[in-house]
């Protein structure tokens, strides 16, 4: 019976020191504000926020989908991030790529890189957020069309 009581309260002066450090942590965390431009329809926007120093997109540290703009990322510590956004046009939950990778839905970083040599870095996109709010932009790129093609024309009689 001692014992369990000696647990209990080692239990409770755990959890005592556990929320001033929680909630310290917390005060010093602002928000992520990611407003989107580009966006055209009511399809799901897709973000993956990364440290900037990681070499790829996968594992993202959190994951937000929505309609509405702007997104936030409630809490965000201190540090350099990067992120991608991506709108998902026909609705299977992924960013839907060309044979040679090039994005076939509306994609976006933030820093807002050109895509010429194919996706960026999360180094690439990086950016600060302090203690207090950020907000960034994000420029959502849309695929190109594929252009018709018209119809080989037969040659007349005659013409050579």
């Amino acid at each position: 019976m001692p014992q369990r009581i000696l647990q209990t309260v080692t239990r409770l002066c755990q959890l005592c020191l556990l929320v001033p450090l929680l909630a310290c942590q917390s005060l010093q965390a602002g928000d992520l504000v990611i407003e989107v431009e580009g966006v055209e329809d009511q399809a799901n926007l897709y973000l993956a926020l990364v440290p900037a120093d990681q070499q790829g997109w996968q594992p993202s540290l959190r994951e937000l989908q929505g309609t509405e703009t702007p997104l936030r990322i409630t809490a965000l510590p201190p540090g350099r991030y990067a992120v991608q956004v991506f709108q998902d046009s026909n609705g299977n939950g992924q960013l839907d790529l060309s044979p040679r990778g090039i994005p076939l839905e509306p994609v976006g970083f933030s820093g807002n890189p050109a895509l010429f040599g194919g996706k960026p870095t999360p180094g690439d996109s990086l950016f600060e957020h302090g203690t207090t709010d950020s907000v960034i932009s994000v420029r959502l790129i849309h695929p190109r069309k594929k252009k018709e093609r018209l119809a080989p024309v037969a040659p007349r009689a005659g013409d050579r």
